[in-house]
């Protein structure tokens, strides 16, 4: 009978370990050995292509468990809490030509390659020193395009962040502003919270003892962000430590423990502040965080919940027309004016003749979408009823189906226009689009919004909307005249009324049209 057993391939399992570590890792696992030294000081030094790494810690009592691939040297407490797992300095082995340790009393050094390979490494000894000192040699920028030392320098930028030890990179301390204890961390069942309500809930970064952890998280051009510190026994997947090994799972639990902390602290700031002072600084937050139902019952209404119509005056509007809308209206006034929403409609244009009632009214147009089931608002707000729009004008004066505009309207000027609700006083105004129709004043200019929307193959196309423009006043201005050559005037292109054209001038010219107005000789 014959018998197999696991056996490795000791020098390939290292070799091709290789591919498991990058150049952050590597300097991620140096600072978190210091740190796990109790060191309260690490220094970070480049000179050339030689990078080191010291600190005061309480330094490693024997070097051997030092380059001992899966056996950690440190204590029983550290192992079971932090998960160590003894792979920290293996990383450094691909990225130098040389390793250099010099702990207590006691250093060695050596090339990377016979390290790797198994070759027996002299220790000596060598004048007591306090904490331990790693001196790589022959380390490159992964980064063609930066020195070594701007390298370290910005990573160290990053991985510092919330390091809880000071770090310094030759000679100047790297900025670590999640390091304070002072802050106001909010104590979760994964780990400690810092809300930035500047941010949302779900732009967060999380840290795992000290370090940066690779959930994917995302960001704002701000910067802003909810920040994260894990328990220290969160599983980190094995070798490089940058993911957590329940990736999935942990970003799940994570989140929910965002949610809450948020949810915290915009209670406490509710709790803390008027009704006007909550809603003016922290509407946009609830809403923006799935928190409107804190919103309910706050007797203020912000104006930027409501259509702006100096902005976006009836007709077709541009999402790059919409600003954020400062101030407040209270519940009260709200309810004595009343409040608004338009119904749904297949043709937005079908709902023009009522935009122009509302604005003519000067009425709040509810158009917030985010706000929570059982806000005072949704009870207030009454849906405009198209059928109910009344649209009254006076004389006709001219109207025309040939101007050629984007869309197939037809142009009537009247002496005057009203528009009005059944029940509800009815208000002048200058232009309304009922249906196919556009009727205008001679106060009207060029009402283009009520015409179209100027995207044409998902692109806006500002001259279009120029020549309708154009095409509006010109008709009002041709509607105004009684003259043919007034009439005539009002038709010329600015190139012949503005612009001089050598080839006519002193020049006098006749027209003649026929009995429907089309042009038929030039002499």
């Amino acid at each position: 009978m014959r018998t197999i057993s696991l056996k490795t391939n000791q020098h390939r399992l290292i070799a091709n370990l290789r591919h498991a570590f990058t150049p952050r890792s590597m300097l991620g696992e140096l600072l978190q050995n210091a740190r796990r030294a109790k060191a309260k000081r690490i220094d970070v030094t480049v000179d050339g292509d030689t990078l080191t790494v010291s600190d005061n810690g309480c330094g490693i009592a024997d070097l051997q468990t030092l380059i001992f691939i899966a056996e950690s040297g440190w204590d029983e407490p550290t192992k079971s809490r932090e998960n160590a797992f003894g792979l920290g300095v293996l990383s450094t082995l691909y990225f130098a030509r040389t390793l250099s340790v010099h702990s207590g009393e006691q250093a060695f050094a050596a090339e990377t390659a016979a390290i790797i390979n198994g070759d027996d490494i002299t220790v000596h000894a060598k004048p007591p020193r306090i904490g331990t000192q790693i001196r790589l040699s022959g380390v490159q920028s992964p980064d063609p395009a930066k020195r070594l030392r701007v390298w370290v320098a910005k990573e160290l930028q990053r991985l510092c962040k919330a390091f809880p030890v000071p770090v310094f990179c030759n000679g100047a301390e790297i900025a670590r502003p999640f390091a304070d204890k002072t802050l106001p961390w909010r104590k979760t069942k994964m780990g400690k919270v810092l809300i930035d309500l500047k941010a949302s809930p779900h732009q967060w970064r999380a840290f795992l003892q000290g370090l940066p952890i690779g959930v994917k998280e995302s960001y704002n051009d701000h910067g802003w962000h909810q920040t994260v510190l894990l328990p220290d026994g969160t599983l980190a997947k094995l070798p490089d430590r940058q993911h957590l090994l329940n990736e999935e799972q942990d970003k799940r639990r994570i989140q929910a423990a965002v949610n809450t902390a948020y949810r915290e602290v915009l209670m406490e700031a509710k709790a803390s502040l008027s009704p006007e002072a909550f809603i003016t600084q922290h509407a946009r937050h609830c809403l923006d965080s799935r928190n409107a139902d804190l919103l309910n019952d706050v007797p203020f209404a912000s104006l930027n919940w409501f259509r702006d119509w100096d902005d976006e005056p009836a007709g077709f509007r541009h999402d790059w027309n919409r600003c954020y809308r400062d101030g407040l209206v209270s519940r009260k006034e709200i309810e004595a004016r009343g409040v608004w929403r338009m119904a749904a409609s297949d043709d937005e244009r079908d709902t023009f003749a009522a935009q122009v009632y509302l604005q003519a009214a000067q009425a709040f147009v509810l158009e917030e979408e985010r706000l929570a089931h059982g806000h005072w608002l949704h009870d207030a707000a009454k849906t405009v009823e198209l059928p109910r729009i009344q649209v009254r004008h006076g004389a006709i004066r001219h109207r025309s189906h040939a101007v050629g505009l984007e869309d197939a309207v037809e142009l009537v000027l009247v002496d005057s226009l009203h528009v009005g609700m059944q029940g509800l006083p009815e208000y002048v105004v200058d232009a309304i689009r009922h249906h196919d129709v556009l009727y205008l004043t001679t106060q009207a200019n060029a009402p283009t919004q009520l015409v179209s929307d100027y995207i044409f193959n998902e692109a806006y196309e500002e001259a279009a909307e120029d020549n309708d423009a154009d095409r509006i006043r010109t008709f009002i201005a041709i509607a105004c005249e009684d003259s043919p050559a007034k009439v005539l005037t009002a038709l010329l292109p600015y190139s012949l009324r503005y612009a001089g054209q050598s080839k006519l001038a002193n020049a006098k010219v006749q027209l003649r049209f026929d009995n429907e107005g089309k042009l038929i000789w030039v002499d």
